[in-house]
């Protein structure tokens, strides 16, 4: 399923600028939290694929840190989202509006 935006012609750069400058914006965001995860995975000795199950199991308790740990994760997670949504965009420019 998609939607159709329509757009003026001359506007076109800018909607692809501002959608690569959103792209980066989020991957930035991602390496940095992905900097963070690789930190706690380095210090527990723990990849987070490991530790999301056994957190998720109740295994692990409540700690602060698994808490910090977990909401990393599913911020990358919600990061790869919204960048593969943002890849799958495409323009159809038979479909832009001419005039404005």
């Amino acid at each position: 399923m998609y939607s159709k935006v329509l757009i003026y012609k001359k506007m076109l750069l800018t909607v692809q600028e501002s959608i690569n400058i959103g792209k980066q914006i989020l991957q930035r965001k991602q390496v940095a939290y992905q900097t963070k995860m690789a930190q706690f995975e380095k210090v527990h000795n723990m990849d987070t694929l490991t530790f999301s199950q056994l957190f998720n199991q109740g295994e692990l308790g409540d700690k602060k840190e698994w808490l910090k740990w977990d909401h990393y994760a599913n911020t990358i997670h919600l990061l790869e989202k919204k960048l593969s949504d943002l890849e799958s965009i495409r323009i159809d420019k038979k479909a832009l509006l001419t005039e404005r």
